[in-house]
C-alpha cells in the first residue's frame, strides 16, 4: 500500500515538467481571461465520458477544475455505467475520502455519506435535499454527473460540512435519443429503464424523460424491494442565451417484511453463520417505503460574454415509513438460551422543503487586474417531522426461528414514543472574487453570511410537549491562492470556514440508574480548513490527477448516541488531518482508469471528558484505496470488447470505542462488455472471491451483550448483473 502511495506522490510532483510538451491546450488566453473547458470525451469511438473538467452551472463557479483551489472530482454517468452502478453509493469508489457509513434501510444511502470523517451533505442540482429528518433515495436513472467537493464550499450552499459535499446533477435535454436498458442479476434483480430526449433548440421546446422500475430481493431473508422512478424535464429556449427549465423527479422505494439491514452480534458471532440470517424481519409487517418528489424551475440569462444570471427554485416532499422487529429497548438480541420477545418498531416522517437561489457570474477589470465574480443569495424553508413508535404486543421468538408467535392482526398495533416537528428557516448572502494578480497567480477572496432559525417541538409518549427555539448565525470567509505552473498544472493553498447549525439535544443520564433525567441543546458546529494541493491534466486533458493534504478543525461534532435512541453526544473539538490522491480519465484511447487513495485521521482534540482525547470519530476509515481500470479492444464496425477490473480496500475503520476498529477488507470486482453503435451487452461481477466483510458498522462495549458488540451491515456476497441496452 505504501509503495503505491509513494509512486503516486512521485508521479504528481516530478513528471509534470517532463511531460509538459504533451499539453498544448491552454487554460488562459494572452489577455489572462479565464476560459471554460468543455466536457471531455475520453473514449475514441463511442465518446463515453468518465470525467468532466468543469462544474455544473448549478454549483455556481464557472472555472475549469484545474483553477479551482479545491479538490473536486466530477464523474459522468458513462463511468457509472461501466461499473454497473445503480445508485449514488456505488459512485463513492471514484473519489478519495468518500465513505458510506452505518445506514438503517435498503434505501437510506446518501444520508450517511461521509467525507474526511465528517458527515457529507447531498444535494440535487446544488439545492438542499434535507436538513433534519427526511427520506433519502436516489437512482442511476436521474444521474448525469456526480460532483464530489472535498472541504468546505460556501459558494455552494448556505450551510456545509468541513469534510465536503456531494452533488447529483440530473439529466436534462441535450441531444436526440431513445435508450432502453434491461438488467437482471443475483437475488432476483430485475430492472428496466428508458431514457428519451430531444435536441436543444436555439428557440423553442426540448425535453428529456427518464423512467425505471427495479425489483430486487435482499441477501437477507424475507426482504424484497421495489423501486419506481419517473423524471420528465421540459426546457424552453427564448434564445441561445436565455432559457427556462422545468423538472419533476419522483422516486419511491418499497420494502416488504421489514426494512432493517443492520445486525447486532457479540464478538464471537460476527461474520459467522448464514449471511442471510435476519432476526429483524417479519412477514406480517406492513410495507416500508421511502419516497422523494422534487419539482424544480431553473432559468438562465446570459447578458453578454461577461455576465450571466441564474435563478433556480425547488420543492421537495419526502415521506417515509420504516418497519422492523426489535427486542425491548434495542435491536433483536437473545438471552443465554437463545430466546427473546420481539415487538414491532415504526419510524415514520415527512419532510417538505422549499429552496430558492439567485446568483450572478461576471467578469470585470479594475486597472489591469481581472476579476471573476460570483454574487448571490439563497433561502430555504424546511418543515419536517419524525415519529418513533413501538408495538404494543410482544411475541416469543428464538434464535433458530422455530418459535415465532407474532400474529398479523396484532403486529402493527403500536404506541407512539415521541414525535418531533421542525420548522427551519435559512437565509444567506455571499460574494466571491477570483482575482488574476498575474498571468499565473490567482487570488480567491469571499465570504458567506448565514442566518438560521429552527422551531423544534417534541411530544413524548405521555403527551408532554416541549418546544426548543434555535437561532444561530455565522460569517464563513474563504481565501485561496492558485499558482498556474503551466497551462496543465496548478498548485493551490486554501483557507476556508464552515458552519453547520444544530437542532439536536443530548441526553443527561444518571450514572447510577442509567435513566435519562433531562436534555440540553448542542451548540452549532464551526469548522476551519487549510489545504495544500497540486493538480495536473495529462494527455490533452484526458487524464486528471490531484494530490492534496488537509488540516481541519471542527467544534461541537455530534456523535450518534447508540444507547439513548434519538439523541447525540457532542465530541468537543475534532481535528482531521489527511492526504488524498485521485487519478481519473484516459491514459490511451483504449485504457481508462479511476483510482484514488486516502489517509485520514480524525481525532477528538478537546473535550470535557479527558478520556475521550485522542479518540477517533466513529466510522471513519483511516485508509481507503479504490481502483477501476478498463481496457477496450477495438473490433470491426465501430464495436469494442471491454474488460474491466476493480478493487476496494478499507483499513482501520474507527468505532464508538476508543482505539477499537471493525475488520479491514479488500474486495475485487470485474466487468465484461460488448459495445456497438446501436446496442451493448454488459456483465458485472461484484465481490469475485465471495469475501465476507462488514460494509459498514460500529461497536459498543457491554450492550446488549457482555463484551464487545458489533452493529454492522454485511457486504454483498458474490453477485452478478447482466445488462442489455439498445438505442433507437
Amino acid at each position: 500500500m505504501k509503495k503505491i502511495f509513494y509512486l503516486f506522490i512521485f508521479s504528481l510532483s516530478v513528471l509534470p515538467n517532463l511531460l509538459y510538451a504533451q499539453q498544448p491546450k491552454k487554460l488562459t488566453d494572452t489577455t489572462g481571461q479565464l476560459n471554460k473547458l468543455e466536457q471531455i470525451n475520453v473514449t475514441s469511438k463511442k465518446k463515453v465520458r468518465i470525467k468532466t473538467d468543469t462544474l455544473s452551472n448549478s454549483l455556481k463557479l464557472q472555472q475549469p477544475l484545474i483553477q479551482i483551489p479545491q479538490n473536486i472530482i466530477s464523474i459522468s454517468t458513462g463511468l457509472l455505467q461501466q461499473q454497473g452502478a445503480l445508485e449514488l453509493k456505488d459512485a463513492a469508489r471514484n473519489a478519495s475520502g468518500v465513505y458510506f457509513g452505518y445506514n438503517s434501510t435498503p434505501f437510506d444511502n446518501s444520508a450517511v455519506a461521509q467525507i474526511r470523517g465528517f458527515a457529507a451533505y447531498t444535494t440535487l442540482n446544488g439545492m438542499s435535499r434535507r436538513f433534519s429528518y427526511g427520506a433519502s433515495i436516489d437512482d442511476d436513472a436521474l444521474i448525469e454527473n456526480v460532483e464530489f467537493v472535498k472541504g468546505p464550499a460556501g459558494f455552494l450552499n448556505s450551510v456545509g460540512e468541513p469534510g465536503g459535499s456531494i452533488n447529483i446533477l440530473t439529466k436534462t435535454p441535450g441531444h436526440k435519443m431513445l435508450n432502453i436498458v434491461q438488467t437482471a442479476g443475483s437475488f432476483n434483480l430485475y430492472r428496466i429503464a428508458a431514457d428519451i430526449g430531444s435536441e436543444v433548440q436555439k428557440k423553442g421546446f426540448s425535453y428529456r424523460f427518464n423512467t425505471a422500475y427495479q425489483h430486487k430481493d435482499s441477501y437477507l431473508n424475507d426482504l424484497k424491494t421495489n423501486k419506481y422512478v419517473v423524471a420528465p424535464v421540459i426546457q424552453y429556449n427564448f434564445s441561445p442565451n436565455t432559457y427556462v427549465l422545468a423538472e419533476y423527479d419522483f422516486i419511491r422505494g418499497e420494502v416488504q417484511n421489514g426494512s432493517a439491514i443492520v445486525k447486532v452480534r457479540s464478538e464471537q458471532d460476527i461474520l459467522k453463520g448464514p449471511i442471510s440470517t435476519n432476526y429483524s424481519s417479519e412477514r406480517s409487517l406492513p410495507t416500508s417505503y421511502t419516497q422523494n418528489e422534487t419539482a424544480r424551475i431553473y432559468a438562465v440569462h446570459k447578458f453578454n460574454d461577461n455576465w450571466q444570471v441564474t435563478s433556480q427554485s425547488s420543492y421537495l416532499s419526502s415521506p417515509y415509513k420504516n418497519w422492523n422487529m426489535t427486542s425491548k429497548g434495542s435491536m433483536v438480541n437473545f438471552d443465554a438460551n437463545g430466546n427473546t420477545k420481539r415487538r414491532a418498531s415504526l419510524s415514520m416522517g415527512a419532510g417538505k422543503t422549499f429552496s430558492t437561489q439567485l446568483f450572478a457570474n461576471g467578469q470585470l477589470k479594475t486597472g489591469g487586474i481581472q476579476h471573476q465574480l460570483l454574487i448571490g443569495a439563497d433561502y430555504t424553508n424546511s418543515r419536517d417531522s419524525l415519529s418513533l413508535n413501538n408495538g404494543k404486543i410482544e411475541s416469543d421468538y428464538n434464535k433458530s426461528g422455530t418459535i415465532n408467535t407474532a400474529r398479523a392482526e396484532t403486529v402493527n398495533q403500536i404506541t407512539r414514543i415521541n414525535r418531533t416537528n421542525n420548522n427551519t428557516f435559512i437565509k444567506s448572502a455571499f460574494i466571491y472574487d477570483n482575482i488574476q494578480l498575474q498571468k499565473k497567480l490567482l487570488l480567491t477572496l469571499g465570504a458567506r453570511y448565514t442566518w438560521y432559525k429552527n422551531d423544534k417541538e417534541t411530544t413524548n409518549a405521555r403527551g408532554v410537549v416541549k418546544t426548543n427555539n434555535y437561532d444561530q448565525k455565522a460569517l464563513s470567509p474563504r481565501a485561496a491562492l492558485t499558482y498556474l505552473v503551466n497551462p496543465a498544472t496548478s498548485i493551490f493553498f486554501l483557507y476556508d470556514q464552515s458552519f453547520v447549525p444544530q437542532s439536536y439535544q443530548r441526553a443527561i443520564v444518571d450514572p447510577t440508574t442509567k435513566e435519562i433525567t433531562g436534555t440540553e441543546a448542542i451548540d452549532p458546529q464551526k469548522g476551519k480548513d487549510m489545504e495544500l494541493g497540486i493538480k495536473r491534466n495529462w494527455f490533452n486533458s484526458r487524464l486528471y490527477t490531484t494530490l492534496n493534504g488537509f488540516h481541519t478543525l471542527k467544534s461541537n461534532v455530534p456523535v450518534t448516541d447508540l444507547i439513548n435512541a434519538g439523541f447525540v453526544k457532542p465530541a468537543g473539538q475534532v481535528t482531521s488531518n489527511g492526504i488524498e490522491v485521485d487519478v481519473i480519465g484516459n491514459i490511451t484511447d483504449q485504457l481508462s482508469i479511476s483510482t484514488n487513495y486516502t489517509y485520514v485521521k480524525s481525532t477528538i482534540t478537546k473535550d470535557e471528558d479527558p478520556e475521550l482525547l485522542g479518540k477517533e470519530l466513529p466510522q471513519t476509515p483511516q485508509q481507503i484505496f479504490n481502483t477501476w481500470v478498463q481496457y477496450s479492444f477495438p473490433l470491426r464496425n465501430k464495436a469494442s470488447l471491454n474488460l474491466s477490473l476493480g478493487q476496494t480496500t478499507m483499513i482501520k475503520r474507527s468505532t464508538s470505542e476508543k482505539n477499537q476498529y471493525i475488520p479491514d477488507f479488500t474486495k475485487y470486482d470485474a466487468g465484461l462488455s460488448y459495445v456497438q453503435d446501436k446496442y451493448f451487452f454488459r456483465l458485472i461481477a461484484d465481490n469475485l472471491t465471495g469475501k465476507r466483510y462488514m460494509s459498514s458498522g460500529d461497536l459498543i462495549t457491554g450492550y446488549p451483550y457482555d463484551g464487545r458488540n458489533f452493529y454492522y451491515i454485511d457486504g454483498d456476497p458474490f453477485n452478478v448483473k447482466v445488462s442489455i441496452g439498445i438505442k433507437f
